[in-house]
């Protein structure tokens, strides 16, 4: 076991203390930009749809899957929290290959024109 001086110690010790008081910070200033944008979004009546790019009244185009789990058939778009069958593996395994081609579909503009 190697030695360690208390110095050593005491410094790791103020680091953990002040990475935890940081990350604390950091998702505090988090929530309260979330309640800021939240109280704006309402002032302004902006809808989710709007703040993503979409059009008011347009509709939000289904996503076919791109990733298919072999052994339960459960399927992912490649969009958004990646699932447990997949986390950690060659992604290139799971791709669906059926005929149906994949959409390629952009990202929606955070701001678009209006006519």
């Amino acid at each position: 076991m190697a030695y360690i001086s208390s110095e050593v110690t005491k410094l790791l010790a103020e680091q953990a203390a002040l990475e935890k008081a940081l990350s604390e910070a950091r998702e505090k200033e988090m929530r309260l930009a979330l309640i800021e944008i939240v109280q704006k979004m309402r002032e302004y009546d902006i809808s989710l749809s709007e703040l993503l790019g979409r059009r008011p009244g347009e509709q939000h185009a289904e996503v076919e899957p791109k990733y298919r789990d072999p052994v339960t058939g459960a399927t992912w778009s490649g969009r958004g929290r990646v699932p447990h069958w997949i986390v950690g593996q060659d992604r290139n395994r799971f791709l669906v290959t059926s005929g149906a081609g994949l959409s390629t579909e952009r990202q929606a503009p955070l701001f678009f024109e209006t006519r």
